[in-house]
């Protein structure tokens, strides 16, 4: 601003005598010197980067509250197809006349098994649990010849046998299937626990059709 208040006092009438200036370009120049600047080029100071940021700030908050929130109550489900894991050995004491699981969709921290009797007789079961209380209870049970037996829920298909599917509702989803193969009954149920990872019907169907 001083520089532009000098070059305003230099420009005086006497400046343009002998130079060659007509009267319209000493009027031209004077009248430029001497007008305000146009409030069309001002530039505005405020700063706008802070309000921006507060902006960003508080949607990422508000989507990862919304999300955790949803989750916990059931009404966002983490229902992307879980990672399958291979199984460990099969324990001992299940008969040979038995399938077993050979994925699995968490880690295996503590296998426990239970050996009782069950509505068609003699019923083994076994229990996996993962890092975050997850797990996958499967039950093993013979078949009499010609038993009757009425799979009632969601009718699927496992790989070639008929089964049958449920689920509960609310966060602590658990799901369950059950099929026949040959004369065994299987049935496998999973508990999300902690993990807040719920399976779908056809995650679960996944894992049964593992079984070898």
């Amino acid at each position: 601003m001083d520089e532009l208040k000098s070059l305003r006092e230099l420009m005086k009438e006497e400046t343009f005598k002998g130079r060659g200036f007509t009267n319209k370009m000493r009027e031209n120049i004077l009248n430029e010197v001497h007008s305000k600047p146009s409030k069309s080029f001002s530039i505005s100071k405020k700063p706008v980067f802070a309000p921006v940021l507060s902006f960003l700030f508080f949607a990422a908050c508000l989507s990862i509250f919304v999300y955790f929130g949803g989750t916990q109550l059931g009404i966002i489900g983490n229902n992307a197809s879980a990672p399958l894991y291979e199984a460990s050995d099969r324990p001992e004491f299940l008969g040979k006349e038995y399938k077993f699981i050979t994925k699995i969709p968490f880690k295996v921290e503590n296998v426990s098994t239970e050996e009782k009797e069950g509505p068609y007789g003699n019923m083994q079961s076994v229990t996996l649990m993962g890092p975050e209380k997850q797990t996958i209870t499967m039950s093993f049970q013979l078949l009499e010849p010609g038993t009757d037996l009425t799979l009632s829920q969601d009718p699927v298909k496992v790989g070639s046998s008929k089964g049958s599917y449920t689920e509960s509702e609310g966060p602590l989803k658990t799901s369950v299937v059950t099929w026949i193969d040959g004369e065994a009954l299987y049935e496998m149920k999973y508990m999300p626990a902690r993990s807040g990872i719920a399976l779908t019907k056809d995650d679960m169907i996944k894992i049964a059709e593992s079984f070898r």
